[in-house]
């Protein structure tokens, strides 16, 4: 349900696993300073062990979708583990305060990386100093996310790896300044327009959402049309023995055709099998609703992001 890294921050190296997030621009780790429960249970970092630590003291607020969290920004060096290792200079963190419920006490990740544009009077994301520093061959980064629990997942900083897709990178644009935000033009189920996105849809291309999130007003025709009905948890589960059964989903952007089939969005959990798909509580962007394409949608393709072109790419898997 959710992908993670290995980075260190401070001097000596502090290690922490973060969540690696496109739907986002900054990068905080659980702090010292904090006290709620969900810092409870992770590793915190200390700014008064790391002798290249600086902080201003301003403060900040963060709103996720599922959760938020209050801190102090600070500034220092940062490690990033990929193939080699990246070593970002004086990179603007947030230190968390105050984390409130129990949504960052449940994962495994001790803070988030955003990846997204850099948004008015915000920090500067990590990957535009990795870029201003010269750090990276090319001003991009790429995304090969596994269904194997715990193994073969891999984020390129400055390239791509081709032994993890086959043929043509094809490019979509994106709207500079967003969260990797693409345009729908068309939305097919079982090779069959629906008309839905016929004026044109919105979408973010999302790492950090575990689901497709379809728009509220289409999400009931689409689970009718699939053929699966929610169960008493509100869950739309089915028949392991039947995936092969459902249709597929095809998203049509910049002229090309990406097609989802139901062996991507569907989801084996434990037991049984559920449908990776979930109405969005968000209106519509730009006029137009409002998907997000997170994992269900990216473990499906071989996924780059460049920067220096305001583009996302997708590519069959190898």
């Amino acid at each position: 349900m959710s992908y993670f890294g290995q980075i260190s921050i401070g001097t000596p190296p502090q290690t922490f696993h973060i969540l690696f997030d496109t739907g986002s621009s900054h990068l905080w780790i659980n702090s010292i300073y904090c006290q709620s429960e969900a810092c409870q249970t992770h590793p915190l970092f200390n700014p008064q062990k790391s002798s290249t630590y600086s902080s201003n003291g301003q403060h900040f607020s963060l709103n996720y979708v599922s959760g938020s969290l209050t801190g102090v920004y600070g500034y220092d060096t940062v490690s990033v583990s990929t193939l080699g290792t990246l070593t970002v200079q004086q990179q603007e963190i947030g230190l968390s305060i105050t984390e409130p419920g129990s949504h960052f006490a449940r994962p495994l990740h001790d803070g988030i990386m955003g990846l997204a544009y850099k948004i008015p009077g915000g920090p500067t994301p990590i990957v535009d100093n990795m870029i201003a520093q010269n750090l990276l061959e090319e001003p991009i980064f790429s995304f090969y996310l596994s269904n194997t629990p715990g193994r073969n997942s891999e984020v390129v900083f400055g390239g791509t790896d081709p032994s993890y897709y086959t043929g043509e990178i094809y490019w979509v644009p994106v709207a500079v300044g967003s969260h990797w935000q693409v345009q729908i033009d068309g939305f097919e189920i079982d090779h069959q327009a629906t008309g839905w996105c016929s004026s044109g849809c919105s979408a973010i291309v999302d790492t950090g959402t575990s689901l497709l999130k379809c728009p509220h007003e289409f999400a009931d025709q689409l689970f009718q049309q699939i053929g699966v009905q929610p169960d008493e948890n509100g869950d739309y589960t089915v028949d392991c023995n039947s995936v092969s059964s459902l249709p597929p989903l095809t998203f049509i952007m910049n002229g090309h055709h990406f097609h989802l089939e139901a062996s991507s969005y569907v989801l084996t959990v434990s037991t049984y099998c559920r449908v990776g798909i979930e109405s969005s509580k968000d209106g519509y962007r730009n006029g137009m609703p409002f998907w997000t394409l997170g994992d269900t949608f990216i473990r499906a393709f071989y996924s780059v992001f460049d920067k220096g072109n305001a583009r996302v790419g997708f590519a069959k898997l190898a």
